[in-house]
């Protein structure tokens, strides 16, 4: 069979509505039929091999220097939010089909732990609501909170799911405590506060309405005027699923299956941002206003950490482009690359002239940089950091995804069973070069570091594509730091079972039964 006779004219145009060509889907049907594509894992990083440790005082310096001088920089908070909140409450989808959670003691059990849960108090203001809340109805109570006659949760994306409630009554969503959070420490000395919320093209309406009307509430508590942008994720960046044998799949209507590629498909969204320092953090990763003094001291830190790097990163940059360094100066900055930046060059570059020498250390250097917080392991699901062996022979520090791992090779599966720390996704991410121009970050992805990954969609077997991850292969060359942060800045959402952490929970709710 010809590749052509595979699409139909529907097809075609189906194909080019989404942005994307013939050519386009037929890279990603090789990409099936090649198969997986696996990193070569070395070790863990840990500390002292990939990991930074930074001390009391040093954290003290970092967050000065991040107080004294950030507000000289464009900053801005980057928080990708795409994703409808359906697998938060995939648990209470599944009790909804079945009319109950299994057994009275469970079904109780809901009921109690639903009074503590934030947006409980949308259900009370609701007669509807409320009366099937009083008639312990669970199927009916279910459908209310999940489906579109009611609350409508199941499609709603997470960020507008109220998530902490406070004892003033008042509630916050996610994407409203990410508000609050960058009141604290994203401003300039002009007074603005600059985050990017990436959204799911359904619903960038109702995030923007939302975003209309909260924001003054913000603006007036913190004094700063937010400058919000709000991105989609490209359609020209889904990716075709196909069956077992690497064939199309449709769907019930005769359509191609077209899915997103993943967070590594808001590389683009990255690339558009114009900003000095950028922090990145899951919309679902928020805690209560308590709990934020605790966390924003590494937010700082990081910062700090971000901005002294880069600091001596374009010095350096800078000294290279006069190429007027001797042979000591030369060794100095090859200390520096392997000592900061965990750089291994692919030749004894100790052995090079000084030339040629230069020209290395320019091309090692001159690259977008990233500061990546890392917590100790507790079993979430993930990627890590670890050393991986590269084409050229050489190592670099990277975030790994378990479906990268190779589990034909045993030794591999051994390797990451020992990772001790894992990507919490909260980083600072340096964009420009040492002359203020903005890389295109599409010139440091690893393009094979994507993922092939087995799903079951309405009872349908299916292998999806993920285009190569944000902060795994999408960031793959990218200069990279890992600094050990406490657990306790790593508080995510992924489940609604979540909010009943303490994190989530004031001392009111607590003792709610």
């Amino acid at each position: 069979m010809k590749k052509m006779n595979l699409f139909s004219k529907n097809d075609i145009r189906q194909i080019k509505a989404l942005g994307l060509s013939l050519r386009d889907v037929d890279k990603q049907l090789n990409t099936y039929r090649r198969g997986s594509v696996f990193s070569d894992l070395n070790r863990p990083c840990t500390v002292k091999d990939g990991i930074v440790s930074v001390t009391p005082a040093q954290k003290k310096k970092l967050i000065a220097l991040y107080e004294n001088d950030a507000g000289k920089y464009k900053l801005l908070k980057f928080v990708p939010a795409s994703g409808a909140a359906s697998r938060m409450f995939a648990e209470w989808f599944s009790a909804c089909e079945k009319g109950s959670f299994g057994s009275p003691e469970l079904d109780r059990l809901f009921l109690q732990n639903l009074r503590k849960l934030a947006f409980f108090i949308l259900i009370e203001q609701d007669r509807r609501g409320k009366k099937i809340f009083d008639q312990k109805d669970i199927k009916n109570l279910l459908e209310f909170i999940l489906l579109p006659d009611g609350l409508n949760f199941g499609q709603l994306p997470k960020a507008l799911i109220p998530f902490h409630q406070y004892s003033s009554g008042d509630t916050r969503t996610a994407l409203e405590e990410h508000l609050y959070e960058a009141g604290k420490y994203i401003r300039s000395t002009a007074g603005q506060s600059f985050v990017h919320f990436t959204a799911a093209a359904e619903h960038k309406a109702d995030t923007a309405k939302y975003l209309k009307a909260v924001l003054k509430k913000y603006e007036n508590l913190f004094d700063v005027k937010y400058k919000i942008n709000l991105s989609i994720q490209s359609p020209a960046s889904n990716t075709i699923a196909v069956d077992e044998n690497n064939l199309p799949l449709r769907d019930d209507k005769g359509r191609l299956l077209f899915r997103p590629g993943g967070h590594g498909a808001l590389l683009k969204n990255l690339n558009n941002i114009d900003a000095d320092f950028i922090f990145v953090k899951n919309v679902d990763n928020v805690v209560l206003e308590k709990h934020l003094e605790k966390i924003l001291p590494y937010k700082k830190m990081l910062g700090g950490l971000a901005l002294q790097t880069q600091k001596e990163i374009f010095a350096i940059l800078n000294k290279l482009e006069k190429r007027e360094l001797n042979v000591a100066q030369m060794g100095k900055i090859i200390a520096y690359c392997s000592r900061t930046l965990n750089i291994i060059f692919p030749i004894d570059i100790s052995q090079q002239s000084n030339k040629r020498k230069n020209q290395i250390l320019f091309s090692f250097l001159n690259r977008p940089l990233r500061i990546c917080g890392v917590v100790k392991n507790e079993g979430e699901p993930g990627g890590s950091p670890f050393w991986v062996e590269e084409n050229d022979g050489t190592q670099r520090p990277q975030i790994v995804e378990i479906g990268q791992v190779d589990k034909d090779k045993p030794e591999q599966p051994a390797i990451w069973s020992r990772a001790k720390y894992f990507n919490p996704v909260d980083m600072v991410c340096c964009i420009k070069n040492y002359r203020g121009e903005k890389f295109n970050l599409d010139n440091y992805v690893n393009k094979d570091a994507y993922l092939i990954t087995s799903k079951n969609e309405r009872g349908q077997r299916l292998k999806a594509l993920e285009v190569p991850g944000l902060w795994n292969g999408g960031m793959a060359y990218w200069n990279t730091v890992f600094v050990e942060l406490p657990l306790g800045v790593f508080n995510p959402v992924k489940n609604v079972r979540d909010l009943l952490r303490p994190e989530h929970l004031t001392r009111k709710q607590h003792t709610k039964t």
